[in-house]
């Protein structure tokens, strides 16, 4: 008797456990079916899809989320993104009537923020040089801009030329180089002046001279045509030996670092070359004022063509 009720007992058991195990089991296969379902509908949800025949809606580059920077390059068959179409503020010195141009020329350099492609085209950098440049409008200016796009009226000779080093000089620039030789002796350093002021005949038949020795295009790297040379500003001085080796010279190196102080700048570098169009000359020293010199150092501005655009000519 005892044995049976105790096998009716283990029956009973064995008939709860598996009445536990199948309703876990249910429970497991019903929330693994919600699970299944739960994504099925999200998927559904998650916008709207596109038609194969219907094309995507296209975003508005002023409303996008992630706006492209001035400059940046268009996609490929696209154009170049410029500031009105990103809501990025114009730069102070846009020109309206070079829309175009500065277009065209953020397209030809897509790597150029759209800064840099406005101070370009407003120097004419997007022009090919010594075709129909552009007539100086103040060559008596300190900070006359004198390029391969911007001409000194053949009759012009400034007025106020002094005597240095057997070279001549307009007077304000005169005495800042005077300073600044005499500043590099006591530490040192002997600097002279080479060569200062050239007529537009002078310079005319300089250039013909180097065309005819080593051709038009070789000549045009480094020697200015008539018009075009900042030595008929008369703020210009060649420093010691026409050389690329000055910029290499104790005395080179002083007046490279030294210069802005006194109100020069070394007008053609290795880093501006693709703006001024000429060749390195470390001994080539523009005057443009002690305030504007100091601007260019403090700033880091690199060429004088993109200091003449953002602080003076606007």
């Amino acid at each position: 008797m005892i044995c049976v009720m105790r096998r009716r007992k283990r029956r009973k058991r064995n008939s709860i456990r598996n009445l536990i195990i199948t309703i876990i089991i249910l429970v497991a296969a019903l929330c693994l079916l919600w699970i299944i379902m739960l994504g099925m509908y999200g998927k559904e949800d998650e916008g709207e899809a596109v038609a194969p025949d219907t094309e995507a809606p296209i975003e508005d580059p002023g409303t996008s989320g992630e706006a492209s920077e001035p400059g940046e390059a268009a996609e490929p068959g696209g154009e170049a993104v410029t500031p009105q179409e990103t809501g990025t503020a114009l730069p102070p010195y846009f020109d309206e009537g070079r829309a175009e141009r500065y277009e065209a020329f953020a397209a030809m350099n897509p790597e150029l923020a759209f800064d840099d492609v406005v101070w370009r085209v407003n120097v004419d950098l997007d022009r090919e040089p010594y075709e129909d440049p552009s007539e100086v409008k103040d060559p008596s200016g300190i900070q006359a801009l004198v390029t391969k796009f911007f001409k000194l009226p053949s009759d012009y000779s400034p007025q106020n030329l002094v005597n240095i080093d057997n070279s001549m000089m307009r007077a304000e620039a005169a005495e800042a180089m005077n300073e600044m030789i005499d500043m590099a002796g006591g530490e040192g350093h002997h600097l002279w002046v080479q060569s200062g002021y050239r007529s537009y005949s002078t310079q005319a038949g300089l250039h013909e001279q180097y065309v005819a020795a080593d051709g038009q295009e070789a000549a045009d790297r480094y020697s200015a045509r008539a018009g075009h040379s900042e030595h008929q500003t008369g703020l210009v001085a060649d420093l010691n030996t026409i050389s690329d080796a000055f910029g290499d010279t104790p005395e080179g190196k002083w007046a490279i670092a030294n210069s802005w102080y006194f109100g020069f700048i070394v007008r053609y570098t290795e880093e501006n070359r693709d703006v001024t169009l000429f060749k390195y000359e470390p001994w080539h020293m523009r005057y443009i004022g002690r305030e504007a010199a100091e601007t260019m150092h403090d700033l880091g501005i690199q060429s004088f063509e993109e200091y003449w655009v953002k602080y003076v000519n606007h």
